[in-house]
C-alpha cells in the first residue's frame, strides 16, 4: 500500500470522466486505524486523533482533502504491461520488507534448477543466478519479461502463467513465487502448478502481500509513465486457504514469516506527505504485518 509522491511536476492525472480516489480518504483511513488500534490505551493521543478527523474532514479544499485521482483497475496483463516501466523505480515498502526475507530463504537451498514463477522484472531471478543457481523466469507479462531479460541475460524466460507452467514436471530443486497470487481469485490450482515441477524434497518459497493489508485497502498500486495511476486487481487470500492449497499439493510448512511495516517506509506509505498526519502514520502502520513470506518443502 502507498500513495504517490506529491510534487508539483509530478501529480497524477485527474479526469472527472473516470473514477477517482481522495487521497484524503486514505488520510482519514490511517487517522481511523491509528485511533482503533490504540481505543483502549487511553491517552492524549487519540484525542489528537479525533481533532485531526474533524480538522482534516472540515476542510475539503486543503490538502489532503484536496487531492483526488484517477485510479483505474486493470487485469494481470494489461496492468502489468502498463506498470513494468515504473516498476523497479518508486519506492515500495512491500518489496523492502518482503526481498530480505525470500532471500534468507533462497540462501538455505544448494544451487541447483531454479524456477522463479511469475518473475516480473527478473529481481528474484537475478539473485537466485548470482547463488549459483540455473534459473527459468516465467511470467505472463511480455513487457515484464522483456525488463527481466535485460536485467539477468544469464537466466532463461519462458512466457506463461502460473496455473500453466511452461515446465517439465519434477524437475526443478527451488521455486520463487513473489506477490503473484494476490492477483488470482483462487491460488489453488497455481500452488498445485508450482509443486508439478518440484521434485521430491524440493522447495518452494512463496511471499504475497499480506491479507490484513489487503482487507485495510492495500493493492498493486502504480503510476505508469504517462502520469496515470492504476491497480492491478487482487484478492486477500487467508492462511486458512493457504495452507489447504499447501496439504492438497502435497507440500509441508518449514517456516512462515510476516516482515512487519517499519518507521523508514512511512515515507512511502504517505506520498511524502506524512508530515500532515505524522503522529496519525505511525500509530497506524508501524508493526503491521505488511507480506507474508512461507518456506516449503514437496514431500518425497
Amino acid at each position: 500500500m502507498a500513495v504517490p509522491r506529491v510534487t508539483p511536476d509530478r501529480l497524477p492525472r485527474y479526469d472527472r470522466r473516470m473514477p477517482s480516489a481522495n487521497v484524503g480518504h486514505y488520510f482519514l483511513g490511517t487517522q481511523g486505524l491509528a485511533l482503533l488500534r490504540g481505543w483502549m490505551s487511553g491517552g492524549p493521543e487519540l484525542a489528537r486523533r479525533v481533532d485531526e478527523i474533524h480538522r482534516m474532514s472540515g476542510a475539503p479544499g486543503e490538502l489532503p482533502m484536496s487531492l483526488t485521482i484517477d485510479i483505474r483497475e486493470h487485469g494481470v496483463a494489461d496492468g502489468y504491461a502498463r506498470w513494468s516501466e515504473t516498476y523497479d523505480a518508486a519506492p515500495n515498502p512491500l518489496i523492502r520488507v518482503e526481498q530480505p526475507v525470500v532471500r534468507a530463504m533462497i540462501d538455505r537451498v544448494p544451487a541447483g534448477a531454479a524456477l522463479d514463477a511469475a518473475c516480473g522484472t527478473g529481481r528474484h531471478t537475478a539473485y537466485l543466478v548470482e547463488r549459483g543457481h540455473r534459473a527459468i523466469g516465467v511470467d505472463a507479462t511480455p513487457e515484464m519479461l522483456a525488463r527481466a531479460r535485460e536485467r539477468v541475460p544469464g537466466a532463461e524466460f519462458r512466457e506463461g502463467t502460473l496455473e500453466r507452467l511452461p515446465v517439465e514436471t519434477a524437475t526443478i530443486d527451488l521455486a520463487v513465487c513473489s506477490l503473484a497470487l494476490t492477483h488470482v481469485p483462487d491460488p489453488t490450482r497455481a500452488i498445485a502448478e508450482i509443486a508439478r515441477v518440484l521434485g521430491p524434497g524440493g522447495r518452494f518459497v512463496l511471499s504475497d502481500f499480506h491479507p490484513m493489508m489487503l482487507l485495510l485497502g492495500g493493492g498493486g498500486f502504480f503510476v505508469a509513465t504517462d502520469g496515470t495511476a492504476g491497480n492491478v486487481r487482487s484478492y486477500a487470500h487467508l492462511p486458512s486457504r493457504y495452507l489447504a492449497a499447501f496439504r492438497a499439493a502435497g507440500l509441508e510448512v518449514v517456516d512462515c514469516v510476516e516482515p512487519a511495516i517499519e518507521e523508514q517506509d512511512l515515507a512511502a506509505l504517505s506520498g511524502g506527505m506524512e508530515s500532515l498526519a505524522a503522529e496519525a502514520f505511525r500509530g497506524a502502520w508501524i508493526g503491521m504485518p505488511n507480506a507474508i513470506v512461507w518456506e516449503l518443502v514437496r514431500r518425497a
